[in-house]
């Protein structure tokens, strides 16, 4: 299960509409294995933006940059993000035979212009990839908000 805030959703869903029609990405960052928490989100340069609207490319100093950061320390790199502008969130062959890490869930974003003509997120799912199979399998997401009994300065 990856369980993740409503405002680090909308952090993607911004990202990914603000570069539609091209791919987005970023790196999940968090803590956990059977249920992965999501602590934060870091934003990446699509390196193939300008080249092939239908792909990406994490900016691998984004990359070492976080393993710099989290080295020693509880949280690490627990997945990808990226959107899939005007196709499912679902894993393409491409997400499939980039698959190197089945470790990391990777989330994506599907975006679709609405009836007004502005993109929007419709829909994310999160999956495990298998590159050994070349399938992906779900993971179940769930969206935490702020219990009652945690306080106003409670960051989320």
């Amino acid at each position: 299960m990856l369980v993740m805030t409503a405002a680090q959703l909308a952090v993607i869903a911004q990202a990914a509409e603000a570069a539609y029609p091209r791919e987005c990405c970023g790196l999940l960052i968090g803590s956990g294995q059977r249920v992965v928490r999501v602590s934060r989100l870091m934003e990446a340069a699509n390196l193939l933006a300008d080249q092939r609207p239908d792909r990406f490319e994490l900016d691998p100093r984004i990359r070492f940059q976080a393993e710099r950061e989290l080295r020693g320390g509880r949280e690490r790199i627990v997945g990808h993000w990226h959107s899939h502008p005007d196709a499912p969130p679902l894993p393409s062959t491409t997400d499939l035979e980039q698959a190197w890490e089945p470790e990391m869930i990777w989330l994506i974003a599907a975006v679709a212009r609405s009836p007004d003509g502005r993109p929007r997120m419709v829909e994310a799912l999160a999956h495990r990839l298998d590159r050994d199979t070349g399938r992906s399998r779900p993971v179940p997401l769930r969206i935490a908000e702020k219990s009652a009994c945690q306080g106003k300065g409670f960051p989320t």
